[in-house]
C-alpha cells in the first residue's frame, strides 16, 4: 500500500464521483484540488455566514458541479470552469424551510424540498427558470430521496405525490416537467419509488405496516407485476402475510436483480425480467466454512513493538455470529438494515439487526454463501468499490474505528486493516473522518481520507508499483499546500496484493455550458418565474 503525503483538509472535505477532484471548505474559501496533482487548481472565497452554516455539501453525477448550501443561500461552481458560477437566494421564496437539495437529472437541475411538504422546486440554473410541483409525498431530510428518482440517461423523473389522502405517481418530462403520465398504485401508504439502473422498470414499495408489497412498473407507468412477499417453504413461515413487510431493497448495478429484505432474517432476490424469486438468502445463526465459504474473525494479536495490532484469522470450524444485546427499555431492531451490490451485480453484501458485527458476503451467481466476516465492533457501513469489481470496503462503530477500515477481496489471501490514524502529522484522527472510495482512473483501487485538519489518499498498490498510483504529478513537484518541498512524497507500506483491478467504465454526463446567473427567490423577485405548475385534483 502506498500513502500521498498530507494535505490541508478540513470537515467539509468530499472527493468528486469520478475521483478527479477533491472539494475543501475551509473558514473563508472553496477549495478544488487536482487529485493527479495533489495541487489545489482553484480557490474560491466564501462569505463566513455560509462556511459556518453549511446544510448541503454535494457533487453532481458528472463531477462538473458542486452544490453548498445554508438555510437560505444555494450556491453552484464548477472545479474546471472558472467563468460558471450560480446563486439561488430564499430559494422557497421566504414561505418556510428547505428540508432536502440534490441535483437533478443533470448538472444544470437543482431540486430543493420544501418543509410540510408544500412544493418540490426544481431550478434550471441554464435558463434562469424554476418548475414547483405541488405535494410531494416524502420530503423530510430522511426520507424525501425516497420519494423521487430520476431515469437514467433520459433524466425523466419520477414522482411520490399524496393527494387527497392517496398517493400518486408521475412521470415527468426532462427539462420542461411536464407530466407524461400520472396514475394512482395500488397501494395505501408507498414509501418508495425508484428507476432500475437500466431506466426499463420503476419500482415503488408499499409500507411495511401494510404487509410485503413491491408494485413493478413499465418505462411508460403500466403495471407490470405486483410481488406480495416470499413463497413460504417452512412450516412456520406459513403466517408470513401477517407480518411487517418490505424494510428495504437494492437494485443491483446491472439492472438484473431486486433484492428485498424485511424485517426477518431472510433476503430474497427476484430475477428481471419475470422477477421471479430465484434467490433466497438466509441469515442462520451458525455457520461452517468450506472450501468455497471462507470465515474471517478480527481478532487483537500482540505486536512485536509492545502493544497489540489487528488481523483476521480464518475460522475452521463452526461459527456463531455474536447477537446484538437486548435493550429492555429500546424497541427491538429486526432484519436486514444494510444491502450492497458490488459494480459487476455478481456479489452482495448484507448486514442483519441482529448480529451487528457480522458482514455476509453472497454469490450471486452461484446463490451461495462467500464469505462472512466478523468484526470486533458494530458495522456502520459497507460499501463496495464503485468501479472495480468484489472489492469490499467495512466501517465500523466507536471512537477506535473512525480512522480504520476493513477490506476484503476474494483474491487476497486474507482481509486487510488499514489505519489511517498512523498516517496522518499528529498519528492521531482529530475530529471526525471521512473516509471514501476515490474512483479515479487508476490500475490500483485508491481510497480518500480525511479528518478535521489533514487528508491523504492511499492506493492500493505494491511499493514497487510506482506507476500504479492516481498522484505521479506529485512527485516530481513536491509541494505541499503549505509550500514546503517534500523529499519524498510517498509513504511506503509493505502490501500484499496479488491480482490487477479490473475498472468497468460508467458514462458521464458531457457539459459545456460557461454561463453566470444569480437567481433570488424571495417576494417581488421577477427573475425567475414558474414555467409550470404540477397540481393533481
Amino acid at each position: 500500500m502506498r500513502f500521498s503525503r498530507p494535505l490541508k483538509s478540513s470537515n467539509q472535505s468530499l472527493p468528486s464521483p469520478n475521483g478527479v477532484y477533491i472539494a475543501t471548505i475551509l473558514p473563508s474559501a472553496l477549495q478544488f484540488r487536482e487529485t493527479r496533482s495533489l495541487e489545489i487548481i482553484r480557490s474560491i472565497s466564501l462569505p463566513p455566514e455560509l462556511t459556518a452554516s453549511i446544510t448541503s455539501f454535494i457533487w453532481s453525477c458528472s463531477s462538473n458541479r458542486l452544490l453548498v448550501a445554508s438555510a437560505d443561500v444555494i450556491r453552484v461552481f464548477s472545479p474546471s470552469d472558472n467563468h460558471f458560477s450560480a446563486k439561488i437566494t430564499s430559494p422557497t421564496s421566504g414561505t418556510t424551510k428547505t428540508t432536502f437539495i440534490s441535483f437533478g437529472g443533470n448538472d444544470d437541475e437543482v431540486c430543493i424540498f420544501s418543509d410540510f411538504g408544500l412544493k418540490l422546486t426544481i431550478f434550471n440554473l441554464a435558463t434562469s427558470k424554476s418548475v414547483d410541483i405541488t405535494s410531494p409525498k416524502l420530503f423530510t431530510p430522511a426520507t424525501a430521496a425516497k420519494g423521487f428518482s430520476q431515469r437514467p440517461r433520459s433524466g425523466n423523473l419520477a414522482l411520490l405525490t399524496r393527494i387527497g389522502g392517496k398517493d400518486v405517481i408521475s412521470i415527468h418530462k426532462s427539462g420542461s416537467f411536464e407530466v407524461i403520465r400520472s396514475w394512482l398504485p395500488e397501494t395505501i401508504d408507498a414509501q418508495e419509488i425508484t428507476w432500475s439502473p437500466d431506466g426499463k422498470w420503476t419500482t415503488v414499495c408499499e409500507s411495511a405496516s401494510q404487509g410485503h408489497k413491491l408494485l413493478l412498473y413499465t418505462a411508460d407507468g403500466h403495471l407490470y407485476k405486483v410481488w406480495n412477499g416470499p413463497t413460504p417453504i417452512l412450516e412456520e413461515e406459513k403466517d408470513i402475510a401477517l407480518g411487517a413487510g418490505i424494510k428495504m431493497i437494492e437494485w443491483s448495478p446491472t439492472g438484473t436483480h431486486i433484492a428485498i429484505s424485511d424485517f426477518s432474517r431472510r433476503v430474497v432476490l427476484l430475477a428481471a425480467p419475470a422477477f421471479s424469486e430465484s434467490m433466497l438468502l438466509s441469515h442462520i445463526p451458525s455457520v461452517k466454512p468450506t472450501d468455497t465459504l471462507h470465515i474471517w474473525n478480527e481478532q487483537f494479536s500482540p505486536s512485536p513493538n509492545g502493544g497489540f495490532t489487528r488481523e483476521f484469522v480464518r475460522g475452521k470450524q463452526p461459527t456463531l455470529p455474536p447477537e446484538s444485546t437486548a435493550i429492555p427499555t429500546a424497541e427491538p431492531k429486526t432484519g436486514t438494515n444494510m444491502m450492497t451490490f458490488d459494480i459487476s451485480g455478481t456479489l452482495l453484501a448484507t448486514k442483519v439487526e441482529e448480529m451487528p458485527s457480522a458482514v455476509w458476503v453472497w454469490d450471486v451467481g452461484s446463490r451461495s454463501l462467500r464469505a462472512l466476516l466478523i468484526m470486533h465492533s458494530p458495522v456502520a457501513r459497507v460499501t463496495f468499490h464503485p468501479s472495480v469489481n468484489e472489492l469490499l470496503m467495512i466501517r465500523c462503530e466507536g471512537e477506535e474505528n473512525k480512522g480504520r477500515i476493513q477490506l476484503w477481496d476474494p483474491s487476497w489471501e486474507a482481509p486487510r486493516i488499514v489505519n489511517f490514524g498512523m498516517q496522518m502529522p499528529e498519528g492521531k484522527i482529530i475530529g471526525k473522518s471521512i473516509i471514501k472510495w476515490l474512483n479515479v482512473a487508476s490500475v490500483s483501487p485508491s481510497i480518500f481520507f480525511s479528518d478535521s485538519q489533514d487528508c491523504i489518499l492511499l492506493s492500493l498498490s505494491k511499493p514497487e508499483d510506482t506507476e500504479m498510483v492516481p498522484w505521479h504529478e506529485s512527485e516530481a513537484r513536491g509541494v505541499d499546500i503549505y509550500g514546503q518541498t517534500q523529499e519524498s512524497p510517498l509513504n511506503l507500506i509493505e502490501g500484499d496484493g496479488k491480482r490487477h483491478f479490473k475498472h468497468v467504465n460508467a458514462d458521464d454526463i458531457a457539459d459545456n455550458d460557461n454561463t453566470y446567473m444569480d437567481m433570488d427567490m424571495s417576494d417581488g423577485s421577477e427573475e425567475l418565474d414558474d414555467t409550470f405548475h404540477f397540481r393533481k385534483t
